[in-house]
């Protein structure tokens, strides 16, 4: 039986309303930018409960419309070649009972997302991937929480991507974690298939990595407070994660032995890694090494201060992760080894470290980085280059 229609305020940079409502089994949806008058809302779906109304008057052992189905589908076998040209009416009602039996064991993608998330958990999937899961799929289940997963097609995928007033790399992001939610559902038989797989492509364009001259570097850490320059030290001449270095404990920076360690439960990979401490990286955390303790104070007050170090320095162009692309730049310049490069960023793949960032940076100016020094025996805001 055919659900009514029913009327639901959006937030689309076109539409103001939409309808959602069923022609047989389908379940289908239509915008408008107004609810009454000609062309409304309200009229399609004063035209809906009509056809349903008449829809239901009809009593015959066969309707007109079904009548024009047999005749269609017969049309349509005829023109399909070899053996395929043999399907009956029977196979066809056979598949489509079939569709109605996964729909009755279907389950909203409300009820999809809040298992997929307790899996992750449960896997030991890190922190921050659970939570970036959460946070993408938040917006769009806030609008399908409540829909069947079986009821999606890649046309209703793509209005939802096509709707939100994004950067193609979020657009992405939300693909990537909407197309996991209905794998999930498939795992759970709440969906026969992915409507994702069949949905538009986001494209992103390619920019070289962002990095900063090691003058920059130099005039950033120079005026970064001391609850905020051991982490930017560590980013820039560790290559550490932003989520990692808010993660890290003193203790697990082990100053004699040169070595900061990674551990697996807070790494974004969820593997051990030990990244090997520069000279000048030694040097710019010396003052501030302690026994234990967090490296930053808070996230927040990290943030805050980086923002207030790099307005300080005259920064005005701060590149997407200018510490790790920086640290990988001219690691790899320096010393031509991407498999080394890999395994102190904890990255899968050294040929793609080795393409992106071969040749953004001279070796000169990868030994005026390495050599961004704290004068010695003076006040640590006083920097010294090779």
């Amino acid at each position: 039986m055919s659900a009514a229609p029913f009327l639901k305020n959006i937030n689309h940079p076109r539409y103001r309303y939409r309808v959602y409502f069923t022609d047989g089994a389908e379940r289908l949806q239509k915008y408008f930018k107004k609810k009454t008058g000609e062309g409304g809302a309200d009229e399609f779906i004063e035209a809906q409960l009509k056809r349903l109304a008449d829809e239901g008057t009809k009593e015959k052992a066969i309707t007109d419309a079904e009548a024009r189905a047999v005749k269609e589908f017969r049309e349509a076998v005829a023109k399909l070649p070899g053996n395929a040209n043999k399907a009956t009416l029977a196979d066809a009602v056979a598949f489509y009972l079939k569709s109605l039996e996964a729909r009755h064991k279907s389950i909203t993608c409300q009820v999809i997302a809040d298992r997929l998330l307790l899996r992750l958990k449960c896997e030991g999937t890190g922190k921050a991937h659970q939570a970036s899961m959460e946070y993408r799929l938040k917006k769009f289940l806030r609008e399908y929480g409540d829909w069947m997963a079986c009821d999606f097609s890649p046309e209703i995928i793509d209005s939802f991507l096509s709707a939100q007033n994004v950067g193609p790399q979020t657009r992405k992001h939300y693909r990537a974690a909407i197309h996991q939610l209905f794998q999930h559902a498939m795992i759970l038989n709440a969906a026969t298939e992915n409507p994702v797989a069949k949905a538009m492509k986001i494209r992103v364009k390619t920019d070289e990595p962002g990095i900063l001259k090691p003058s920059q570097v130099a005039a950033l850490l120079s005026h970064a407070d001391s609850d905020t320059l051991p982490g930017l030290a560590i980013s820039f001449f560790a290559g550490v994660r932003r989520a990692e270095i808010e993660r890290l404990d003193w203790a697990e920076i082990d100053m004699k032995g040169g070595l900061i360690e990674i551990k697996a439960a807070k790494a974004k990979t969820a593997q051990r890694r030990f990244i090997a401490m520069s000279e000048n990286l030694k040097a710019w955390l010396a003052p501030y090494a302690a026994t234990g303790g967090k490296v930053i104070a808070s996230p927040a007050i990290w943030r805050k201060g980086q923002e207030k170090a790099r307005l300080d320095a005259g920064i005005t162009d701060w590149p997407h992760n200018a510490g790790r692309h920086s640290f990988a730049s001219y690691h790899l310049a320096m010393n031509e080894d991407p498999g080394k490069l890999a395994m102190e960023l904890g990255h899968p793949d050294p040929r793609l470290l080795f393409s992106r960032y071969r040749k953004l940076v001279l070796k000169k100016s990868a030994t005026s980085f390495w050599n961004v020094m704290p004068s010695a025996g003076e006040e640590i805001t006083n920097i010294k280059t090779a």
